[in-house]
């Protein structure tokens, strides 16, 4: 077994347990009615850093929510502690992913690049 599959395993553990907690467990007066998806996670060698990748929808007041999220790091780390067992708990580190943006700006682009075809 190599330690990039052992990696991925742990990446997977996290990113499906970071998922439950913001969905099911997160109180927080921010989040209520939006949905917060946990699209990646991505550990270090010595599993003492993991980059988490997160997108936020609706897309309104994201700075704010995301906010919410960052303030909640030590409950997330105590609940992913609790759910997965590694000896060290990894300091998180998230992330806001803004692809769905990158992609909508995209196919707008596209949208007047053939609206101004046919003119």
């Amino acid at each position: 077994m190599t330690n990039s599959n052992r990696l991925g395993r742990i990446d997977s553990e996290i990113q499906t347990a970071l998922a439950d907690t913001l969905t099911y467990n997160m109180n927080a007066k921010e989040l209520e009615g939006v949905m917060v998806s946990v699209i990646s996670c991505h550990t270090s060698k010595d599993l003492k850093h993991c980059k988490v990748l997160i997108s936020i929808f609706p897309d309104t007041e994201k700075e704010k929510k995301f906010f919410a999220v960052k303030n909640a790091t030590p409950y997330l780390r105590r609940e992913l502690a609790r759910k997965i067992n590694l000896r060290v708990v990894p300091e998180l580190t998230f992330e806001l992913d803004n692809s769905a943006e990158y992609g909508a700006n995209i196919d707008r682009i596209i949208a007047n690049l053939h609206k101004n075809e046919e003119n």
